[in-house]
């Protein structure tokens, strides 16, 4: 078998509504470990991340870069590997492409907390950014919950164009919006995917609206302007994706929130509470965790010891 799977390799073994499941079982399994994660500033404003995870029965590592300065140019942000190792016997059993990984296990966390906490999950669905999650975030949203109706928003419209191409190829409709605060009003669902240099949300979202907020993992990264996340906190809910958002979710964090004393997604689904019988909109702030890696880690191991994917 081979062990060093490419990124398509990598996706075969996690397709959407498998993945989604798995993360949301990962949330009830107590045997799940997770350190908190390991960041390194690196010059240039670029970081290196080390984040192990282990279960009862499999380990991993993911080992990455995130390189801002490669944005616009044929080199990726992300890259790196997740390295999975059996517990029992220590064997390394697979690595997978790390930007892969963190593309589909962070857009499968996305519709994970939709699924609990969107109060419409009817559509249409605003994309903010037409990058790796945006495409992610589409195909998930699609696959897993079943939206058909997408409205993309980029600051680059040739971007936004692909993405709608991409979304109709898949037999969705979608369409371009220039101005994404516009659009909140005709869309219950919202994902900000961008890299999170600047605020590209500053209108009032509705009041049966869910945003999962993905682009700002540090405290100086920003997408959603401060005045709605506090307006949220008032008037709906915000839930993050892990403790560890009380020291990363720049959002929140610049808008003067206060962080740590916010249920995660493991209190609301270990809960069985949903938000949508809460009332007002939802702010799913998520800055990532290793347990979402371990989560793709397990999918993809299971599916390395059946036949490769036609």
């Amino acid at each position: 078998m081979n062990i060093l799977l490419d990124a398509a390799a990598t996706a075969a073994r996690l397709p959407w509504a498998p993945l989604v499941d798995e993360i949301e079982a990962l949330l009830a399994d107590d045997t799940v470990q997770v350190p908190p994660r390991t960041v390194l500033p690196m010059a240039a404003g670029a970081f290196l991340f080390a984040m192990p995870g282990c279960d009862e029965r499999t380990a991993m590592t993911k080992l990455i870069t995130f390189t801002p300065a490669n944005a616009g140019t044929d080199r990726a942000t992300i890259q790196g590997d997740v390295t999975v190792f059996d517990v029992a016997t220590g064997e390394r059993r697979l690595i997978l492409d790390g930007p892969t990984v963190t593309g589909r296990r962070t857009a499968a966390v996305s519709a994970l907390a939709a699924r609990w906490l969107a109060p419409n999950l009817a559509g249409p669905m605003l994309i903010v950014g037409a990058g790796v999650q945006g495409y992610a975030h589409v195909e998930v949203f699609a696959a897993a919950l079943g939206v058909t109706d997408f409205r993309i928003a980029s600051r680059r419209r040739a971007s936004a164009e692909s993405l709608a191409a991409h979304a109709r190829a898949l037999g969705l409709r979608a369409e371009v919006v220039g101005d994404a605060d516009a659009a909140l009003a005709d869309c219950p669902l919202v994902a900000t995917c961008t890299p999170a240099t600047e605020v590209v949300l500053r209108g009032q979202p509705r009041a049966d609206a869910f945003i999962a907020a993905v682009g700002a993992f540090t405290p100086r990264m920003v997408e959603i302007d401060a005045a709605v996340c506090r307006a949220i906190a008032a008037q709906g809910r915000i839930v993050v994706d892990s403790a560890d958002a009380g020291h990363e979710a720049g959002d929140l964090l610049q808008a003067g929130l206060e962080v740590s004393g916010l249920p995660t997604l493991a209190d609301v689904v270990n809960g069985h509470k949903k938000a949508r019988d809460e009332g007002g909109p939802v702010l799913f702030k998520s800055c990532g965790w290793a347990g979402w890696d371990l989560a793709a880690a397990r999918l993809a191991g299971r599916s390395a010891l059946a036949p490769d994917p036609v």
